[in-house]
């Protein structure tokens, strides 16, 4: 259960609910992550434009951002964006060999090249705030200059909504498996 209860839209003002209009469209659950943030709709709004470029546009190819997601999620022990995302890593076609890897924190090995280079670019984000200068040149050589540089803004994001999912305990869908 939440630490706190989601946000209600009969609450906001009249300007924050248009802001929750907004922000909340499309979205199941309660929101997961925004329920909480519609706390604060104006910075709820920020990072949900964030999301939207992250979802919508950008370079990355899709199972590399739902591999990042993944990445940072199981590093972080963050069980909600984990279990959301692992839904929409299938549909993009992220194989589930990596999966599986993503869900034990494993070693890459068997991975390809390609998937290699992203979970361990995410995993080194996160871990050591940093990529050293050989994954570096083999991310930059593997993604391109600008997808490498959203991979490291998709990894803050997904640092925050990690935080936001632990600190205030939001659940999964019962019955759902993570890590």
């Amino acid at each position: 259960m939440s630490r706190i209860p989601a946000a209600s839209r009969d609450k906001l003002t009249s300007e924050q609910q248009t802001i929750w209009d907004r922000v909340m469209s499309g979205r199941t659950g309660g929101g997961g992550p925004y329920g909480t943030l519609m706390h604060a709709p104006e910075m709820a709004e920020c990072f949900s434009a964030l999301e939207g470029y992250f979802r919508d546009r950008g370079a990355l190819a899709k199972p590399d951002k739902e591999m990042i997601i993944l990445a940072v999620a199981r590093e972080l022990g963050a069980r909600f964006p984990w279990s959301r995302h692992e839904i929409r890593a299938r549909e993009v076609g992220v194989r589930s060999e990596a999966l599986e890897t993503l869900r034990a924190n494993g070693p890459v090995d068997a991975l390809t090249t390609h998937e290699k280079i992203v979970i361990e670019t995410a995993r080194s984000l996160v871990r050591e705030r940093k990529l050293s200068d050989e994954l570096f040149g083999r991310a930059q050589a593997e993604l391109g200059v600008g997808p490498l540089v959203e991979a490291v803004g998709l990894v803050g994001h997904y640092n925050f909504i990690s935080m936001v999912a632990k600190t205030f305990d939001l659940d999964v869908p019962p019955g759902t498996v993570t890590f």
